[in-house]
């Protein structure tokens, strides 16, 4: 067993130990985001850049500061493609700013202002702090790389107003540039300036170029200057003319996952629909990942927040009130129908998620865990190396997603990633695992023709890790990762994938933390090592767990109780109507003299109606039919009790008045009260040529005397058998006689025939059946019963059965 276990675990762990040591060493020489050395935190970055706009003269209490990081993707596009992914990271960390920090002031426009106290100027400085919009970048060393001021347009001031000198407007700029260029390497010659007319008056920009290149790139500074204040200032950096950048958005890219997830939405709503209709799904089980994924939106709540984005936090708050729920009521919705799908292709996919409503510590889950992070390690591994192909071999070019950025300025970054990944993982895995490659497989027989498609379409995703670009090449290594979980879904379980999406970005970034080298950063990295860590150690003492035996029983989800529930029931109404059929007639008597045909159709699996032949001599012979209240299992079981009375009474009973009182006081002594039975009892003398019957408040049967071409009801007075004790029926039950010809046609039926009704709730009725049984008077007693069951049937046309329809047809021959 060990063996066994050994020769599984082994390559694993080495595929695992490869693709981890391959991603930590191409980290540093391959990604964007290993430039982000964040040497200067966020809050210092902010102070710094309060101090500098402040510096330039411009005052900053009323306004909201924001901080992000963003990216030059031409530039990492150009240095990439230029130099290759190692040089080209270099490069970002010390001179060319392709990661940068932006940071914009908004204005407070709550601030209550009262023009009428403020002088002239101080009015202006309100306006200017109640309208203007600023922004300033810095690289990520803290330097200044461009700087601007917006006014607002209805803000009227007459051009030259202010006195204007150049001489104050060049000293101001050279004194910013000598600053700035301080803080660069190398020397900086001054170009030229020219005259700029705005609504505030004359300004002036001034224009140096920097001495020589930095990777090919030429570099010029410029200011804008307005009555001696600084109003933007910009760094430029010109690539070669001969690059040309690659112009790929991935626009076509964003359209097809729309339209993906606009499909998949359209299943989602058919497939829940039908599954919930059919009670086929356990609602209950969508629970948990729906509560994870609120709690997943509520980090990004936070996140938005701490990072000081510039919205409002009642409008925050209102995004995520709405955004939120809508989204976990898709993961919940998914859920339940992908499970449900799942538990009829591949249940045992699902076994370690069955037994974790129970227990937590079993070893299976361990293997889940220890499977998962190997499946994390080996796609980073994977994900790493292709990407350093494509760009070392195809040409291809990285752009920092939003995700990792947001990372950088978040205030719990390790929180952030635990979260994204939670919700990443749910998302994809659920999409691909649990709904598309299972309804692909309900479908599609052949696995060898579901799998390309499943991959196909997880081109289009990803778990939010750096992106290469063009789109065509980020959909590749899209899709090998998407080969990758498949391959270890079919090989494995659930838990597995589910695992490794969550463990792979915290493997990511708690590298990139660790290679910040900044304080707060490495202990984020410390914190997303410690719960890889948690992880592991929970998955080893999960295989130490001793379960008892019989602890980890199945589960059985509270639908597929229902349906076994129903089967059973199902099972044993199959059995009750075999039985049922069994004390029916099964052969129709051969009397020379009567043609007899028999019909009985419950309207459920078993029924009340009962009919039956008593050979009581040669030439006599007893036809009973009766309707017992009510349908299903408790009709049947007074139907079989009925019979048992009848074939009593018959045998020792001549006269049909006498056999139903005894009958009665029978049935009434051995039935619930509320039960009934109704009956006509007939003995047919082929000697005498008469038919005598009772009626026991049944339907009248109908007579057909051939030569007159007529057919009638034969009643007869009666109540009910179980109604009353026996006083009353044997008071209201009449005996009739009455004589029958050649060509004469009886017949007897429950009220399953002349109730039957139609899709607008419109009864056949007597009447119809008595002109059925005229107008078919020619053919033999089968074929006549054929064709007024035919008529019921067209007459009812898709309106389901509602009662128990048995018809006894006897002919005179």
């Amino acid at each position: 067993m060990r063996k066994r276990l050994m020769k599984n675990v082994v390559p694993l762990l080495l595929a695992a130990s490869i693709g981890l040591a391959a991603f930590v060493f191409l980290y540093p020489r391959l990604f964007p985001e290993s430039a982000i050395t964040m040497e200067i935190p966020k809050d210092e970055i902010s102070s710094t850049a309060i101090g500098f706009v402040e510096g330039l003269g411009y005052t900053l209490e009323r306004y909201h500061l924001s901080v992000r990081l963003e990216q030059d993707s031409d530039q990492i596009q150009y240095l990439n493609r230029s130099f290759g992914p190692r040089r080209a990271v270099s490069l970002m960390s010390d001179s060319l700013p392709a990661i940068y920090w932006d940071l914009r002031w908004s204005a407070d426009t709550e601030t209550n202002i009262q023009f009428g106290t403020a002088d002239e100027r101080e009015a202006d400085q309100i306006l200017e702090q109640l309208y203007g919009n600023i922004r300033l970048t810095l690289d990520i060393k803290g330097r200044p790389i461009q700087f601007s001021v917006r006014q607002d347009e209805n803000e009227e001031e007459e051009a030259g107003q202010v006195a204007v000198k150049e001489e104050e407007d060049r000293r101001a700029a050279e004194a910013l540039a000598n600053r700035l260029h301080a803080a660069y390497e190398g020397e900086w010659s001054f170009v030229d300036f020219e005259e700029r007319s705005t609504k505030r008056g004359i300004a002036h920009r001034y224009r140096w170029r920097r001495t020589g290149t930095i990777a090919g790139e030429g570099i010029s500074f410029e200011v804008l200057v307005h009555a001696g204040r600084i109003q933007s200032f910009q760094q430029n950096y010109a690539v070669p003319k001969p690059f040309e950048y690659a112009k790929d958005s991935g626009d076509w890219g964003q359209i097809a996952v729309f339209v993906l997830f606009f499909v998949l939405f359209i299943l989602l709503v058919v497939y829940f629909v039908q599954r919930l209709r059919a009670d086929l799904m356990d609602l209950k089980s969508g629970l948990i990942p729906a509560a994870l994924v609120l709690v997943g939106w509520l980090v990004r709540f936070l996140s938005e927040a701490s990072m000081g984005v510039g919205e409002p936090i009642w409008a925050l708050m209102l995004g995520f009130l709405v955004t939120a729920p809508f989204i976990a009521g898709g993961i919940w919705a998914l859920f339940s129908v992908g499970e449900s799908l799942t538990r009829e292709v591949w249940a045992e996919k699902l076994i370690t998620l069955d037994h974790l409503r129970r227990k937590i510590l079993f070893p299976d889950f361990g293997k889940a865990l220890l499977r998962g992070l190997a499946l994390a390690s080996v796609a980073i591994g994977v994900f790493t190396a292709t990407e350093y192909a494509g760009v070392a071999v195809l040409g291809g070019y990285f752009t920092v997603g939003d995700q990792p950025l947001r990372f950088w300025t978040h205030n719990w970054p390790s929180l952030l990633a635990l979260g994204q990944g939670v919700l990443n993982s749910l998302y994809i895995v659920i999409t691909f695992c649990l709904f598309i490659l299972v309804i692909l497989r309900r479908r599609i027989q052949s696995m060898a023709a579901v799998l390309p498609i499943t991959i196909l379409l997880w081109c289009f995703v990803d778990f939010s890790l750096p992106d290469l670009m063009p789109f065509g090449l980020r959909m590749v290594i899209n899709g090998l990762i998407g080969a990758l979980f498949i391959a270890f879904y079919l090989k494995y379980d659930f838990i597995t994938i589910v695992s490794g999406g969550i463990a792979l970005p915290l493997i990511f970034y708690a590298v990139a933390s660790l290679h910040a080298r900044q304080g707060f950063f490495t202990i984020q990295g410390f914190i997303l090592l410690g719960i890889l860590l948690a992880w592991l150690v929970i998955a080893v003492l999960a295989l130490r767990g001793k379960i008892p035996e019989g602890e980890l029983t199945t589960y059985v989800p509270d639908y597929l109780q229902r349906i076994y529930e129903k089967e059973r029931i199902k099972r044993e109404l199959e059995i009750a109507r075999n039985v049922q059929i069994t004390f029916l007639p099964r052969i129709t008597p051969e009397i020379k003299g009567l043609e007899i045909a028999s019909l009985c159709l419950p309207a459920r699996e078993v029924g009340g109606d009962y009919y039956d032949f008593i050979e009581i001599s040669p030439t006599e012979l007893g036809v009973v039919i009766g309707d017992v209240s009510g349908k299903g299992i408790s009709a049947a079981f007074y139907m079989t009790l009925t019979k048992g009375f009848l074939k009593s009474q018959a045998r020792t009973v001549h006269s049909p008045k006498d056999v139903l009182i005894n009958m009665n006081e029978l049935f009434y002594e051995n039935a619930e009260r509320g039960m009934f039975v109704s009956m006509i009892y007939s003995i047919f003398n082929l000697k005498t040529k008469t038919l005598t019957f009772a009626r026991a408040g049944h339907n009248p049967l109908i007579f057909h005397r051939s030569p007159k071409g007529i057919a009638q009801e034969l009643d007869a007075g009666g109540i009910a058998l179980g109604l009353e004790m026996g006083v009353l029926f044997s008071q209201a039950i009449e005996e009739k006689t009455i004589r029958f010809d050649h060509g004469d046609v009886f017949l007897f039926y429950t009220d399953g025939l002349n109730e039957a009704q139609n899709t607008h709730h419109e009864e056949f009725g007597e009447q119809r059946l008595m002109d059925a049984v005229v107008d078919e008077d020619a053919f033999s007693s089968m074929e006549l019963l054929d064709r007024i069951t035919h008529k019921i049937q067209r007459f009812t046309a898709d309106a389901p059965q509602h009662d128990d329809m048995t018809a006894v047809i006897v002919k005179i021959s």
